[in-house]
C-alpha cells in the first residue's frame, strides 16, 4: 500500500529511504534561503524610503538649518545692537590721544551741539515732541501699530510713493543713530526690530533725553538745547510754551522754518505749525484753554527769535589723524557689521578714547616742513602745482608715527591724503627689496 506523505514523518530516520532523506534536506534548505532572501528584501524595503519621502526629509532639514541660523543671526544681531547703543547713549564726543598722552583732536565736536539732562528739558517741550510726533509714545513698545497700519495701507494705496509718517519717537532715534536714509520696505523692517529692542533695555525717559539730544534742528545744529541757544540765545529751560512749540514744530524739516533764512520769509510758515503742536497738545490735554490761549497769542505777536552763537570744531587735524579716523571707522564697521555711516556716528557719540601711534613732535616738524613755498612748483603747462607725500615709521615697533599727504597748510577735513590713498608705482623703493629677496 502508498503511504501518504505525513506518513513518511512518522518512521525513524534510519528507517528512511536515503534518496527520500536527501529529498527533504532539498526542501528544507530551499526552504530557509527563500526565507532568508525574503527577510533581506523586507529589510531593504523598510530601510529605502520612497524618493518623495527623502525629499521631503532632506528639505525639512534644510529649512530647520536656515530657521537656527536666522535665530543664531538675529540674537547675534541683537547683542551688537545693544552694545553699540548702550555706548552711543554716553552722546560724547570720542578723544584721540598721542603717544604723549596728549588729546589731538574731538571726533564729533564738528557739530555744534549743547547736551542737555533730561530733567533740564522743561516738561513743555518734550510734552511738545510727543505731542506733535508720537501721542502714543508712552503706550507703545517702540511701535505705534495703528500708526504703522495706517502708514503700511497709504504705502499700498498709493503705490509706494506714500509719504504718511508712521514712525515713532524711537524709530526716529534708531534712524538718527545708524544714519540710513535709504527709502525701502528692508530698511523699515529692520528699523521696527531695532527699536522694539531699545524699548527693552532703555526706559522712555532715557530713550525720549537721547532723541532729545540727537536730532537735527537747524544748520549743523543737533540736540534741543542746541536749538534753544541758536533760535532764542536761551537756556532751554527758559523756553515758553510757544517757544517749545516752535521747535517740536520745525521737526520735519528745520531749514524749512529757519527764522534767520534772508532770501525767504518764513514768518507765516512758522506761526501756522507752531499753532499746529500747540493745538495737538491741547486735545491730548498737555495744555489748558488758557495756556494755549497766551501762547497763541505770543505766536500772533511773533516769536522773539534771537540768533546765538554756538562753537564748534572745524574738523581739520593731521593727515596722521585722518588716516586714523578712517582706519577705525572700517574696523569698527567690519567688526560689527554696520555701515560706514553708522559707525562714525558711533565715534562721535560713545565717548571713546583712541590711543594714536602719532608723535606729536615728528608731526609737527613733518607740517612745518611740508608747508613751505619753495616745494610748490607751479606747473608749464598751468595745471595742479607739484605735490608730495611722506610716511614716517618706527623701524623698530613699524608703527606710524607721522605722515603727509600733501604740501601747504592742510585746510580740510579728511579731504584728500596723498600718503595713504593715492595709487603710485613702486619706482625705487623696490631696489632694496629687489637685490635681498633674489635667491639662486
Amino acid at each position: 500500500m502508498f503511504r501518504n506523505k505525513n506518513a513518511v514523518q512518522d518512521l525513524k530516520e534510519e528507517e528512511i529511504p536515503k534518496s527520500v532523506r536527501e529529498m527533504q534536506k532539498d526542501k528544507s534548505s530551499k526552504k530557509e534561503n527563500k526565507s532568508k532572501k525574503n527577510s533581506k528584501k523586507d529589510r531593504k524595503l523598510k530601510n529605502k524610503l520612497p524618493l518623495k519621502k527623502r525629499i521631503k526629509r532632506f528639505i525639512l532639514i534644510i529649512l530647520a538649518i536656515i530657521f537656527v541660523a536666522i535665530i543664531i543671526n538675529t540674537i547675534i544681531g541683537a547683542f551688537r545692537w545693544k552694545q553699540l547703543t548702550v555706548d552711543m547713549f554716553t552722546n560724547e564726543c570720542s578723544k584721540v590721544i598721542d603717544t604723549s598722552g596728549n588729546v589731538i583732536a574731538e571726533l564729533g565736536s564738528e557739530r555744534k551741539k549743547i547736551k542737555v539732562k533730561f530733567d533740564d528739558i522743561p516738561d513743555n517741550l518734550k510734552n511738545a515732541y510727543v505731542s506733535i510726533e508720537d501721542e502714543r509714545f508712552y503706550e507703545h513698545s517702540g511701535i505705534d501699530i495703528k500708526r504703522t497700519g495706517g502708514a503700511i495701507l497709504s504705502y499700498i494705496f498709493h503705490a509706494g510713493n506714500s509719504s504718511y509718517g508712521g514712525s515713532t519717537i524711537t524709530q526716529q532715534l534708531v534712524k538718527n543713530l545708524t544714519g540710513d536714509n535709504t527709502d525701502s520696505v528692508t530698511r523699515k523692517v529692520k528699523e521696527w526690530w531695532k527699536a522694539y529692542q531699545l524699548e527693552w533695555y532703555f526706559s522712555k525717559d532715557e530713550i525720549l533725553e537721547m532723541y532729545l539730544n540727537v536730532i537735527y534742528v537747524g544748520p549743523n545744529i543737533y540736540g534741543v538745547g542746541t536749538g534753544a541757544e541758536y533760535y532764542f540765545s536761551k537756556d532751554v529751560s527758559e523756553l515758553s510754551l510757544a517757544e517749545c512749540a516752535f521747535l517740536a514744530g520745525i521737526n520735519n524739516a528745520p531749514n524749512s522754518y529757519n527764522p534767520f533764512n534772508e532770501d525767504v520769509d518764513n514768518t507765516e510758515k512758522i506761526s501756522k505749525r507752531t499753532k499746529t503742536v500747540l493745538q495737538k497738545m491741547l486735545e491730548l490735554g498737555y495744555i489748558t484753554e488758557e495756556e494755549y490761549n497766551i501762547a497763541s497769542s505770543e505766536v500772533d505777536s511773533g516769536l522773539d527769535f534771537d540768533k546765538g552763537t554756538i562753537e564748534s570744531s572745524d574738523g581739520i587735524y593731521s593727515y596722521h589723524t585722518d588716516a586714523l579716523t578712517t582706519e577705525v571707522i572700517s574696523d569698527i564697521a567690519d567688526k560689527y557689521n554696520i555701515t560706514e555711516t553708522f559707525a562714525t556716528n558711533y565715534i562721535y557719540l560713545s565717548g571713546l578714547n583712541i590711543n594714536s601711534t602719532q608723535n606729536s613732535d615728528i608731526q609737527d616738524g613733518v607740517e612745518v616742513e611740508f608747508n613751505k613755498r619753495e616745494y610748490k612748483v607751479a606747473s608749464r603747462q598751468g595745471g595742479d602745482s607739484s605735490q608730495a607725500a611722506m610716511v614716517i615709521i618706527d623701524h623698530e615697533t613699524g608703527q606710524v608715527v607721522a605722515c603727509s599727504g600733501g604740501l601747504g597748510e592742510k585746510t580740510t577735513a579728511r579731504g584728500l591724503n596723498r600718503a595713504t590713498q593715492s595709487t603710485r608705482q613702486t619706482g625705487s623703493a623696490i631696489k632694496p627689496l629687489a637685490v635681498v629677496l633674489p635667491r639662486n
